[in-house]
């Protein structure tokens, strides 16, 4: 399935040169940025044509979704895009751009249209963000790029390139989750403990109320970190557990002096979370 832009018109298309000159059309968040830092991109089309080439380059990201229960605030989640053209044959005259989000097996959800000024003789490069003020339905989602761009050849021909990707990249939008968690004993002498724990992940309701609700299954896992999160020594992999049905997770191990942590693994829909054990300051 492809994404094709209703934007554009044949008209806006054969003044792309004009537009592209224009520079009251480019202000507003045009990112400079040297040829190695577009090279530094993932590549996601190469089109030839009539002896030129565009590559267009893409990474995208999405955020997780954050919310306070106590003021029932969601914050807002970002979608973060960065695209880069570079071109071989001749000059980049100017170039239109449409980035898309689309959840899997759903329409588009949001569309960008940016416009890109050369920064060099062959190479464009703009960055931007979709910021959700509201709610915006976990998951994957692919993300889409159509190009339309003109390149003019030594000789003066002007050779047109459009290029649609459908997915050029995913991303994922995930709840977030918080892990509570805790031991039996303060011993450190190697007596048996147990360490419970419960994973909890966001949830917004229909009318905008915020909540926790504990997780049900799924796995975590349990690692031992002799100096914390803040010290130099790299936390150990103690073993995989798995969450019951009662949402609880439970294991025992040997009391011993620093700290331990249960993480929660996440999925697609919902962000990983980790417990500290002693739990850490909040100060």
């Amino acid at each position: 399935m492809s994404l094709h832009s209703t934007s554009r018109t044949s008209l806006f298309r054969r003044g792309l040169v004009a537009l592209a000159s224009a520079t009251a059309l480019l202000a507003g968040g045009l990112v400079v940025a040297p040829a190695a830092q577009a090279a530094s991109l993932p590549v996601v089309d190469v089109h030839k044509r009539q002896g030129t080439t565009v590559t267009t380059s893409m990474y995208a990201s999405g955020s997780t979704i954050w919310g306070n229960s106590e003021t029932e605030q969601v914050r807002p989640a970002r979608f973060g895009y960065t695209v880069a053209l570079k071109a071989s044959g001749g000059t980049m005259l100017g170039s239109e751009v449409e980035v898309t989000l689309q959840k899997i097996d759903r329409q588009p959800v949001r569309k960008r249209t940016i416009v890109l000024k050369r920064t060099s003789s062959t190479a464009m490069i703009k960055r931007g963000a979709i910021n959700f003020t509201g709610t915006i339905d976990p998951g994957t989602y692919r993300v889409g790029v159509e190009v339309f761009t003109v390149i003019r050849k030594a000789d003066g021909t002007r050779v047109r390139h459009q290029i649609d990707v459908n997915e050029a990249q995913r991303v994922q939008f995930r709840r977030a989750t918080m892990v509570h968690a805790g031991i039996s004993t303060d011993a450190t002498d190697g007596r048996p403990a147990r360490i419970n724990a419960t994973a909890k992940v966001l949830r917004v309701a229909d009318d905008g109320s915020v909540s926790w609700l504990r997780i049900r299954s799924g796995s975590a896992i349990l690692s031992y970190d002799p100096d914390g999160p803040w010290g130099e020594k790299r936390a150990v992999f103690v073993r995989d557990l798995k969450i019951g049905s009662d949402g609880r997770i439970s294991t025992v191990v040997k009391a011993r002096d620093g700290y331990w942590k249960v993480t929660y693994v996440g999925n697609s829909r919902f962000a990983d979370g980790t417990g500290w054990i002693p739990e850490l300051c909040g100060c």
